[in-house]
């Protein structure tokens, strides 16, 4: 290569970073959000595509500060938003869905999904049910003992919810249900 020796090109130069000052504060969600969508115009400014974009990333920041803020409150009693998240699928599928689907319907990893209700079985908050029409397929379904949890659950959660959305008009949590469920639907397409 021109200028350079020893034939080896020189390693493209890293984007610079503000050096964070001792003592420094980690930003807000919302600070985050901002500071990032300033410094990555990926769309023009004003355009549909930059308000998607920062609908989605605010969405997705929301989501995850909310599932840790709730897994601090369920760790009191044992139990994550994960595990939650099985137990919910498992009561709504009607004690049909396989572990196959319930791990697909929870966006996670068979193995990962194993691991977990094989720590529910043994907490005796699940069983698995042969199906009939594949001896390797297992159905999941509540035990008595999990209606319990999910109480326990609510009793966590509810205040939780309670205080993140007391000040959000009830009008403006209507209307985000409903812009949820289009998303949803959009989702939901194969």
């Amino acid at each position: 290569m021109a200028g350079d020796s020893d034939g080896v090109a020189p390693a493209p130069r890293a984007r610079r970073r503000s050096p964070r000052r001792a003592g420094a504060r980690m930003p807000t969600i919302a600070e985050a959000a901002n500071l990032f969508h300033q410094r990555y115009a990926f769309h023009p400014p004003g355009s549909r595509s930059e308000l998607n974009f920062r609908f989605t990333g605010r969405l997705n920041l929301i989501a995850r500060r909310y599932r840790t803020r709730l897994n601090e409150h369920l760790k009191a009693i044992g139990q994550t938003q994960a595990r939650w998240d099985a137990l919910f699928w498992i009561s709504v599928s009607g004690d049909a869905a396989t572990q196959s689907e319930l791990a697909e319907r929870m966006g996670v990893e068979g193995p990962t999904l194993v691991r977990m209700l094989n720590r529910l079985e043994q907490e005796g908050l699940v069983e698995r049910l042969s199906t009939p029409s594949d001896r390797r397929a297992k159905t999941i379904r509540l035990t008595p003992a999990a209606e319990k949890a999910l109480a326990e659950i609510a009793s966590l959660s509810g205040p939780l919810r309670d205080d993140i959305l007391q000040d959000v008009e009830a009008r403006d949590l209507e209307v985000c249900l409903a812009v949820f469920d289009k998303i949803m639907g959009r989702l939901e397409r194969p």
